[in-house]
């Protein structure tokens, strides 16, 4: 009976498998009565029972035996049971183990397990040695890193845990051992001695009376000349480095005194490096095991060491570097001896044990201190590079054969012998090129140089040495140039510099110490500097172009490194040199682009590179310093232009020509290749373009292209799936979907590619329902949150598109509320309009039965709701065409309970909210000048302190009366024909206003801004009334002589009185006159309401009527851009109630007003679609505020406050957002009254910059409610709803001044110059 793989070698191998995996189960058996009931269930308790071999093997010769005969005997019954007692199987089972086949198959079987249960007992420690089956992989770690590989029968190193089992000894018996190693004893001797010290534990050894005995003579053993001698010395110290002993510290340094001594002892035969290493010479071979063995208890003792005293680690440390550091003296090169590094490098080509020591603090403070006492480790390790970098003739050949043999991992074949000098070299390179640069990463690394090297009359720098690794990069020498094997790439010089230039910029520190030098960064351009000024050597080829864009990618990842690319070594964000990095990259990827580098230069670079560079650029210009530094190149345009022309090849390419079904396939593999590439350069150049979207200038950037539709689409797909933004930046569409939706025509894109329709159901599917919900057999929690935590973040999406009044325009605008008389349970919305309807203005019983949670629902409607009326434009326009006020009073109503002989309205959360925004939206005022009622309800039974209302006007509580401190009563100025009050005189200020004879023009300008410094810094609260009336009048008409200030031509007034009166005011604006003149009686600026609503309705008209002059009606389909300015005039009515109400007086500074070029940025409607804009900025939609003050507010904040701007980017809030917002409508809700006067007379004195420096002197005294609102996810709700508290124009003014000094020169004439193409 043939028994194949159950008899002989096979069954030991199969039946040493199942006892080793039965091992866990046997332990925790516990005693020798449970492991039998173990066995006898193991099938039941081991998953992998079916997969042992001996197990498979025996089920496949039971099938093959008896599988027949149980067929027949089933066959033979049929299924029939005797009596109801014996069913078929027991029956069929009765017989088979009666049969001859069975007990023949038995008795066969059980003398072959004898057999090798015998054999396996006979050589126990040899099957079962101590560790030999743990599994553990502690030397075969990256094996395809170490090019030397020992058999595994004869290689002691092979598994630091296959070494033998233990024994207890008597207290005389390691004495008896220790003699019987030393040297004076036969071979037999020893060897018999070393496999006795082999089966002790070494923890005994180490703490015997003995252990310098033992220790002196394992010494002796190692450097023994009988293999099997020194093979049992290595065995002992790797059976000590198995264990996590305290102890291994000394057989450590026991292994390093013997590699010491036989790299420098006297007697030392290691051969010079031009030998090359010969591995089949028994003296290397011991001594490569002997470093293998080292490097592996490098790697591994990190795991353990930091649970012993400093003493361990100290010991280590030094015997290392001590052996590390010996470097043969007089020789260098290849006529070098061969040195412990070059053993090292070997086996660990990549310094992988300095990496792993270096990066925890508490060894690498102690590795940095030894190694200020072993110094020439590291000095070796310099020379190495600079040595390398210097030659670079490393040939092909020899680089393909290194890297094809160094990544082999196979036993047989592949083995190698020998490695030549050349070879030992590199691999050295490579060692100290990942030391020195894991080195420069940490200050106390970074001191060691400049270093002093032998034979060398200069210092070696970091910048000398950085230089020289760049220079392997970026010339690599023309041998490499040649195409190679992929496991050649591995070790390519160039591709291992670059990793290590790489892990430098990920630490922004020593990047800035180490790479960012002037010198460097031109090294490393030098590839891309050849194809704009042609140079006679030869072009750089793909790989090095794509190291060196790696490189400089990873350099602009960080805010140091992209303004170092950007203004050079020197950091002077003014200069305008043409010559720094930015410049140079922007330049070759606009030419690469357009295809208009130089013939003479070589091949044209590919797709893969000009996206590599074209990356870069877009690293730079999503920023607001960057698109400064790169908006001369027109970049936009230029890659818009591209990506057409590669969606016409892609669609030229899909388009089926006649004669396509003939194509081979080989020609069919290729289109479809070919049609792939150009699909991903399409793509590519999308998404640099859709990255303009990054910042509020390049939105309008991004607009003027033509392509803001297509990008939007292609950000909206990979938003939704979740795809992270690029290699460098794993967030930012959320931000950049609020910065587009700031605009018009942003919203219009989003709302086209479905963005909101989507954004709205996956909010009501966390509010109600889903579209695709299932049946839930546990029921979601209940919220006990208004807006619950699950429901915040749609909160926060939605808010952050509906902030600005232009996008609520485009999306509600002529939008009637889908009102039905029922609705289903599973009806979802898929508009604003809609959601308005459902969760916002439930105005009838219908509404509240369709939702499921009510309240919760409800709730958050009204929540979005008081953020949108924080924008008083928003408010006007939803007011005007859905009554939200009657609706919210209404609802007050109904919910009002009968208390003794009066109603009261129901203290609840919706009630609370609804009366939150009924104040919100009647009272206007600054901090001081209105109460807004609290939204919290005490649980602990204190009344709410705030009364409810359900009809206008509002109670007086609300209303604090403003008469003791009213901004409009006069300040310290006495006109010259009174009489001052005694003791009291005109001030410089009052003199130089009520001056018959002044100053001209910039004089007058020049001498008012001092003034009005002073007395603002000192007396502020005293500019104030009829001094602010006469410093605007003045000021216009001195500042319209002053070319600089005078930017538009002066129009002048045509229309007649029933003109005027003729012109169409919507309703939108009617509200706003009421809303006006209601906070003009409240500051008492004005008196009688019917009369100062004729006055400022009036106003309005003519103001309409005068601007309307001079606008065009653009080719536009946003609802934004028809019939005029849709939004309320705040700056007109502001000036009317500085000006009490006084039509004339408001009417003559408007115009006069309209000539300067603050008008554009103060007064709003102003250069709405204006004849004096660019047609392209006209048409746009985007308002110069947007695009210019925004931008520069974000770019001032990114360089003076990173700490806001990065907290905008995380809350996925801008800005320039939430700026426009304040500055549309004068800070009216934001500031007190004589702060916006303030502002006004500010922006107009010193310059309309100052509108820029104010909101950043804003967003500084917020800086700790920023971060702290940040935080808790609500930064957004902050900002929109709380008044600015506590800002005083007057007390930041001299914060303001220093941001003049630093940025006008940038701020100034980029606000100023919008009236150029």
């Amino acid at each position: 009976m043939a028994m194949k793989n159950l008899e002989g070698e096979e069954l030991v191998q199969n039946l040493r498998q199942l006892v080793i995996s039965c091992e866990p189960h046997i332990r925790e058996a516990g005693s020798i009565e449970n492991v039998e009931e173990t066995l006898h269930h193991l099938e039941e308790n081991d998953d992998k029972f079916h997969r042992y071999e001996f197990v498979r093997q025996l089920k496949r010769k039971i099938e093959e035996i008896l599988g027949p005969q149980i067929d027949e005997e089933i066959e033979k019954h049929g299924g029939h049971i005797d009596n109801g007692h014996e069913t078929l199987v027991s029956k069929i089972t009765d017989r088979i183990i009666k049969s001859k086949p069975y007990n023949d198959l038995s008795k066969k079987l059980k003398g072959n397990v004898q057999e090798a249960v015998t054999e396996l007992v006979r050589n126990f420690d040899a099957e079962f040695g101590t560790g030999k089956h743990t599994g553990d992989n502690f030397l075969h770690r990256d094996r395809h890193i170490h090019p030397y590989h020992g058999s595994d029968d004869e290689d002691t190193i092979d598994s630091s845990y296959n070494h033998g089992s233990l024994m207890f000894m008597k207290p005389d018996y390691l004495q008896q051992v220790a003699d019987k190693i030393s040297k004076s004893n036969n071979v037999s001797t020893r060897r018999d001695a070393l496999q006795n010290l082999n089966t002790v534990r070494v923890d005994d050894v180490v703490t015997s009376d003995v252990v310098h005995v033992v220790k002196k003579h394992v010494l002796d053993a190692l450097s023994d000349t009988d293999e099997q001698i020194m093979n049992l010395g290595l065995k002992f110290v790797t059976r000590a480095f198995s264990s996590t002993s305290p102890h291994t510290k000394d057989i450590y340094t026991l292994l390093i005194d013997h590699l010491i001594t036989q790299c420098k002892g006297r007697k030392s035969s290691l051969p010079k490096v031009k030998n090359g290493m010969d591995l089949s010479r028994p003296e290397i071979k011991s001594l490569l095991k002997a470093f293998r063995l080292m490097n592996e208890f490098q790697l591994e003792t990190t795991n353990y060491w930091i649970r012993y005293p400093e003493h361990y680690l100290e010991e280590v440390l030094r015997s290392t570097l001590s052996l590390l550091s010996i470097h043969h003296t007089g020789t260098a090169g290849m006529f070098q001896v061969l040195s412990p590094i070059h053993f090292m490098a070997l086996l660990d080509t990549r310094a992988q044990w300095f990496i792993k020591w270096m990066h925890g603090h508490f060894s690498r403070s102690f590795l940095l201190e030894q190694l200020t006492d072993y110094k020439p480790f590291v000095e070796d390790a310099v020379r190495h590079c600079l040595e390398f970098s210097a030659a670079r003739k490393v040939p092909f050949d020899l680089m393909s054969e290194i890297s094809d043999k160094v990544s082999k991992t196979s036993y047989a074949e592949s083995r190698r012998s020998y490695y030549t000098g050349a070879e030992l070299e590199y691999a050295y390179f490579i060692h100290s090129v990942c030391v020195i640069g894991k080195l420069l990463c940490f200050k106390n690394g970074r001191k060691f140089f400049p270093i002093k090297l032998k034979d060398s009359t200069e210092d070696v720098s970091i910048k000398k040495l950085m230089v020289a690794m760049v220079l392997v990069v970026v010339d690599p020498g023309p041998v490499f140039h040649q195409q190679r094997s992929s496991s050649a790439e591995i070790y390519d010089p160039a591709r291992l510099v670059a990793d290590v230039l790489k892990g430098l910029c990920s630490s922004e520190q020593a990047s800035e110490i180490c790479l960012f030098k002037d010198e460097i960064t031109s090294t490393l351009l030098s590839p891309i500097s050849h194809y704009l000024d042609v140079a006679e050597h030869q072009a750089p080829d793909e790989k090095t172009l794509l190291h060196v864009a790696d490189i400089l990618s990873m350099i602009a990842s960080s805010t140091k490194g992209r303004r170092h690319l950007m203004y050079g070594e020197k950091k002077d964000i003014f200069s305008r040199t043409k010559s720094s990095a930015a410049h140079i990259i922007a330049e070759f990827t606009k030419k690469a682009l357009l295809r208009e580098l130089p013939r003479e230069a070589g091949q044209a670079p590919t797709h893969a590179v000009i996206g590599a560079y074209l990356y870069i650029c877009r690293q730079i210009y999503n920023t607001c310093e960057g698109l400064l530094v790169l908006y001369q190149y027109e970049l936009h345009k230029v890659v818009a232009e591209t990506w057409r022309d590669a969606s016409r090849d892609l669609e030229a390419a899909n388009t089926p020509t006649p004669g396509d079904d003939d194509s081979s396939s080989d020609n069919s593999s290729i289109t479809i290749r070919e049609n792939y590439d150009v699909a991903a350069w399409e793509d590519t150049l999308r998404d640099n373009l859709l990255n303009f979207a990054s910042t509020a200038k390049g939105i309008l950037l991004l607009q003027q292209t033509g392509a803001l539709n297509e990008c939007m689409v292609y950000m909206h797909t990979r938003y939704e799936k979740k795809l992270q933004v690029s290699k460098c930046e794993k967030f930012g569409y959320g931000y950049m979907v609020t910065q587009v939706a700031t605009t018009a025509p942003g919203m219009a894109a989003l709302q086209k590619t479905g963005y909101m329709k989507a954004l709205i159901t996956e909010l009501w599917a966390v509010l109600e329902c889903g579209p695709n919900d299932i049946t839930l057999f546990t029921p979601t929690h209940w919220p006990v949150d208004p807006i619950d935590k699950t429901v915040h973040k749609h909160l926060i999406r939605i808010l952050n598109v509906l902030s600005s009044f232009p996008a609520v325009y485009e999306l509600l605008a002529d939008t009637r509320l889908p009102t039905k008389q029922a609705y289903g349970f599973r009806e979802i919305p898929d508009t604003m309009a809609g959601l308005m309807d459902r969760v916002i203005l439930m105005d009838s019983p219908a509404k509240s039965h369709s939702l499921f949670n009510v309240e919760q629902s409800h709730g958050f409607g009204l929540r979005v709701l008081s953020v949108l009326v924080s924008c008083l434009d928003s408010f006007l326009l939803l007011q005007s065409q859905y009554q939200i006020q009657e609706k919210l009073l209404a609802a007050q109503t109904d919910n009002q309970a009968a208390n003794k002989n009066h109603k009261e309205i129901i203290v609840d959360m919706l009630s609370v909210e609804r009366n939150n925004i009924l104040v919100r939206s009647y009272l206007i005022g600054g901090p001081s000048e209105r109460v807004l009622p609290n939204r919290h309800i005490d649980d602990s039974g204190t009344p709410y302190s705030f009364p409810l209302f359900s009809s206008f006007p509002i109670p007086r509580e609300y209303s604090p009366n403003l008469g003791g401190r009213s901004a409009m009563k006069q300040g310290f100025i006495y006109p010259t024909h009174f009489q001052a009050p005694p003791g009291k005189k005109d001030n410089e200020l009052t003199e130089f206003l009520d001056a018959r004879k002044s100053e001209k023009g910039r004089a007058w300008l020049d001498k008012c801004q001092t003034l009005l410094t002073k007395f603002l810094t000192s007396r502020g609260d005293q500019v104030k009334g009829a001094v602010i009336q006469k410093i605007l009048e003045q000021s216009v008409n001195k500042m319209s002589t002053i070319p600089e200030e005078s930017v538009f031509p002066l129009m002048q007034f045509g229309g007649s009185d029933s003109a005027v009166k003729a012109v169409s005011l919507s309703p939108l604006q009617m509200l706003g006159i009421k809303m006006a003149i209601r906070y003009g009686i409240h500051l008492k600026a004005v008196h009688t309401s019917s009369d100062a609503t004729d006055s400022l309705t009036y106003l309005i008209r003519q103001v309409k009527y005068y601007l309307e002059q001079q606008q065009k009606t653009p080719d536009s389909q946003l609802k934004y851009m028809k019939n005029g300015y849709r939004g309320f005039d705040w700056f007109a009515a502001t000036v009317f109630l500085i000006f009490n109400g006084n039509h004339d007086k408001a009417w003559d500074f408007l115009q006069g007003f309209s000539t300067l070029g603050a008008s554009g940025y103060l007064w709003i409607p102003r250069l709405h679609a204006s004849v004096h804009l660019p047609s392209a900025l006209s048409a746009s939609g985007i308002h110069p505020l947007f695009s210019s003050t925004g931008h520069n507010i974000e770019f001032i904040l990114q360089i003076e406050l990173p700490l806001v701007s990065s907290a905008f980017k995380m809350s996925g809030f801008t800005p320039a957002q939430i700026c426009q917002h304040w500055i549309t409508q004068c800070f009216w809700n934001y500031l007190d009254w004589l702060d916006i006067c303030h502002y006004v007379i500010t922006c107009l004195i010193h310059g309309v910059d100052y509108q820029v420096y104010i909101c950043v002197a804003i967003l500084r005294h917020l800086q700790r409610d920023i971060m702290s609102n940040m935080q808790t996810q609500n930064l957004l709700l902050f900002l929109k709803e709380e008044p600015i508290n506590n800002f005083k124009i007057s007390q930041n003014l001299k914060y303001m001044q220093d941001l003049e000094k630093k940025y006008r020169k940038i701020v100034l004439p980029d606000m100023l110059n919008i009236t150029r193409p």
